[in-house]
């Protein structure tokens, strides 16, 4: 439950923080994104890792085209090849300091 809470802070402080994006969240593709997330059988973590990256990323998710099936990613695809390499780039980050 305490995981389920800090998402949910996390999503109001974003959203907070600037109101000229306050449009992107009800924006068909962002809901749309958000369902196929709250779908797929994984766990919580990279759960929390796509949520975070659809807050980050949404205006460049609605402006990037609609590719036709097998033509390009579409959305979520793009949105977990995007969340993993924020992960990555998290991770070597942590490595860095660890290592000071």
């Amino acid at each position: 439950m305490h995981s389920l809470e800090t998402l949910i802070r996390m999503n109001l402080e974003s959203e907070q923080s600037d109101p000229s994006r306050e449009y992107l969240r009800n924006h068909p593709r962002i809901v749309q994104l958000r369902t196929e997330v709250s779908r797929l059988p994984i766990d919580d973590e990279y759960r929390r890792w796509l949520y975070r990256s659809i807050n980050l990323y949404a205006d460049q998710i609605v402006e990037r085209p609609l590719y036709q099936v097998d033509a390009g990613w579409d959305d979520l695809e793009a949105l977990q090849q995007v969340t993993l390499g924020d992960m990555m780039e998290s991770s070597l980050q942590m490595k860095r300091k660890q290592m000071e």
